[in-house]
């Protein structure tokens, strides 16, 4: 009897070092489900310590990729259009990086600092004469200062899903725009003239444009240079090149409070901003001098066409489940 207590004993202890090691493995599951949103459930459990290296590593590198080839791609379009890249980067978070609209918001408005600052330094520097108007861009900024506060915080009272559909209306407006440019409209030569000479009534006009083009930055992320350069040449008559490098001066103010404010609401993705910063900066420099030789009509043609997939791509198609 003794011998078999001692072995029904030993059975009982199989069974529970057993059930121990079963709920261990368990709760490395669930912990790397936890870890990493369920993206790697399908993989076997081996050595935990390997198996957390992958985790750390890979998913960091994958968004590295995706984050630096939006900034390439922002940047190249901050240098050819004279934009900030916001109309490029907050779709393509969303689209690539899975961002949630809000959070790309706050994060185009972070990267699109650095990139139209430097591209901006281009137009102004690059040249034997300043390719800006000083003036029309203080008034813009003006205005763009106001109303980028406002937007900033009318977006938090607003579901993402609208969000959502604000931003494809306004992809799709600026994508017809650019094609109707690019199939129709008389394209302005890139080379310099003087800066347009206007009267006070003007520069006011300007600032209230601003005011408006600052509420559509704040709300939607973006800079406000895609509605700046239309602005400035169909209404102002200024050149493209110098309505180019003014827009990326007006930008700049509106860029920035628009992040801070943002920022402190959560909303900014402050490694992915970077990552992005610092692959649009370079692509900027390159875009900036591109510009003088890519026939504008060509270019006006390939990024209206993207506009317009992006605003398909950006449209809520599907009501959000809601969370239990």
């Amino acid at each position: 009897m003794i011998a078999g207590g001692r072995l029904d004993l030993g059975d009982v202890g199989a069974e529970v070092a057993e059930h121990h090691r079963a709920v261990r493995a368990g709760e490395r599951l669930r912990e790397v489900q936890d870890t990493d949103g369920g993206q790697w459930k399908w993989r076997r459990i081996g050595h935990s310590v390997d198996y957390r290296r992958s985790l750390i590593f890979k998913p960091k590198s994958a968004s590295f990729r995706i984050h630096a080839a939006i900034g390439a791609l922002a940047g190249l379009a901050a240098g050819l259009l004279g934009v900030g890249g916001g109309f490029l980067i907050v779709p393509l978070l969303t689209l690539w990086a899975r961002t949630d609209q809000h959070r790309a918001t706050g994060t185009s408005l972070a990267a699109i600092l650095p990139i139209a600052l430097v591209a901006a330094g281009t137009y102004y520097f690059g040249s034997g004469s300043p390719q800006t108007d000083l003036p029309v861009a203080a008034s813009l900024v003006i205005g763009g200062t106001v109303g980028v506060v406002a937007g900033g915080l009318a977006a938090q009272k607003v579901s993402d899903r609208v969000l959502r559909g604000f931003v494809a209306i306004l992809l799709f407006v600026a994508g017809l725009k650019y094609a109707y440019d690019a199939g129709f409209g008389a394209i302005p030569t890139l080379h310099a003239t003087a800066p347009a000479g206007l009267g006070i009534e003007e520069y006011v006009v300007l600032a209230l444009c601003g005011l408006g083009i600052g509420v559509l930055g704040g709300l939607a992320g973006l800079g406000g240079g895609v509605f700046i350069v239309p602005l400035l040449v169909i209404g102002f008559g200024l050149s493209q090149r110098i309505a180019q490098g003014t827009s990326l001066i007006a930008v700049i103010p509106t860029a920035a409070i628009g992040a801070i404010i943002h920022e402190a609401n959560g909303e900014v993705d402050v490694r992915a901003a970077a990552v992005i910063a610092a692959a649009g900066v370079p692509a900027a420099i390159v875009g900036s001098l591109l510009a003088l030789v890519v026939p504008q009509r060509t270019l006006l043609g390939l990024f209206g066409a993207f506009l317009l997939f992006a605003a398909v791509r950006t449209w809520p198609w599907r009501r959000a489940t809601p969370k239990v």
